[in-house]
C-alpha cells in the first residue's frame, strides 16, 4: 500500500512538472520567429565593362566550377556555368555513373543545378536572388565565388 501511494505521488509530480515546463513564456520564440535569415548582399556591379568574362571557382573534392559572364550595359545578360570534376572531366548527364545508388543520385543532381544557377541569374540578373538546389550546395557555393570573380574581373 506505501509503494503504491508513492508511485502515484511521483508520478503526480512528474506531471506537473511536465505541465508547469508546458505553460511556460514562449516570447523568444516569438522573437525568432520575426527575424528572417540575414540576406546576402546583391552583387556590386558599379564600374563594369562590357564584354565575356570568365572565372573559376576554388577547388573542392568533387572539383570546380567554371563560369563565362556576358555583360552588357552594366547587367549580366548571359552566363554559362561548367562543372568540372576532381579528373578535369566536364559533368555532364553521366557525371556520377558507376557510383553507388545514393552518390549517382547526388552526382545528378548536382549536375542539374549547375544550369539553374547560371538560367536564375541570368533571369533574376542578382546573385543574392539565386536559390541554392537541396544537395548541390557545394556547387552553389562554386557558382557563386566564381560568378563573383568574373565580375571582378569585369571592373579591371
Amino acid at each position: 500500500m506505501m509503494k503504491k501511494k508513492l508511485t502515484l505521488g511521483i508520478a503526480f509530480l512528474l506531471s506537473a512538472g511536465l505541465v508547469a515546463a508546458g505553460c511556460g513564456d514562449d516570447k523568444s520564440a516569438q522573437k525568432d520567429a520575426g527575424k528572417e535569415a540575414p540576406q546576402e548582399a546583391a552583387l556590386d556591379m558599379t564600374g563594369v565593362k562590357d564584354g565575356t568574362f570568365s572565372a573559376d571557382s576554388s577547388e573542392a573534392k568533387v572539383g570546380h566550377s567554371h563560369v563565362e559572364l556576358t555583360i552588357k550595359d552594366g547587367a549580366i545578360t548571359k552566363v554559362v556555368h561548367t562543372g568540372i570534376d576532381k579528373n578535369g572531366n566536364v559533368k555532364d548527364e553521366h557525371y556520377g555513373e558507376g557510383k553507388e545508388p545514393g552518390a549517382q543520385k547526388k552526382a545528378q543532381n548536382a549536375y542539374k543545378a549547375i544550369g539553374s544557377y547560371a538560367s536564375q541569374l541570368e533571369s533574376k540578373k542578382d546573385l543574392s536572388k539565386v536559390d541554392a538546389v537541396a544537395g548541390a550546395t557545394i556547387s552553389y557555393d562554386q557558382f557563386k565565388e566564381a560568378v563573383e570573380k568574373a565580375v571582378d574581373e569585369a571592373k579591371k
